[in-house]
């Protein structure tokens, strides 16, 4: 998990560039406001450089992202519901971006969606991000939300934070390591 849906983008984007070895993300201007001005933050302090994609009747340009899509690209973030509530062409984007070399399709999304549209695996997304404040997380230590993250098995070792996976100690009993680690 991570601190919410923004830094969910953020984070992805830096793995993505990470795995990759680029240094341009774009990001469509239908994405949430704040995810995209946390991206930039981030950015700025790694050196690199985000690009947004115009918007086309509420949803993102396809001709601006064509015509912004260049082999510097490492990865092409798109919202769906996007922040207008308008559900993206997913399987058109991916396709696009894929169409360059090394280049990651990151897919945010409401977890609430997924129980009546396509999982984003469907159409070879890379990286999906999302929010889960909408499940109805509770107020806590520091607030509501909960940013969440999951990608292809080649991503997981640069994927931010810990992952920890189940096992049997020698006694059998239950108990919880850290896996995936450097």
């Amino acid at each position: 998990s991570l601190y919410d849906g923004g830094s969910a983008v953020a984070e992805a984007a830096l793995m993505a560039l990470n795995t990759n070895r680029k240094e341009e993300v774009l990001i469509s201007k239908t994405v949430n406001p704040s995810s995209r001005r946390i991206l930039k933050t981030y950015a700025h302090f790694q050196g690199l450089k985000v690009t947004e994609i115009e918007m086309e009747d509420g949803v993102t340009s396809i001709s601006d992202l064509k015509s912004k899509l260049t082999d510097e690209v490492g990865a092409v973030i798109v919202q769906s519901p996007n922040f207008f509530g308008i559900l993206e062409d997913l399987k058109e984007t991916t396709e696009i971006a894929h169409s360059v070399k090394k280049c990651s399709m990151i897919a945010s999304v409401d977890p609430i969606s997924l129980g009546i549209m396509k999982k984003p695996s469907e159409y070879d997304v890379d990286i999906v991000v999302g929010e889960s404040q909408s499940m109805g997380i509770p107020m806590s230590f520091g607030g509501p939300y909960l940013g969440f993250i999951t990608a292809k098995k080649e991503y997981l070792r640069k994927m931010p934070g810990r992952i920890v996976g189940e096992t049997t100690d020698l006694d059998g009993k239950r108990s919880y390591v850290l896996t995936l680690t450097a």
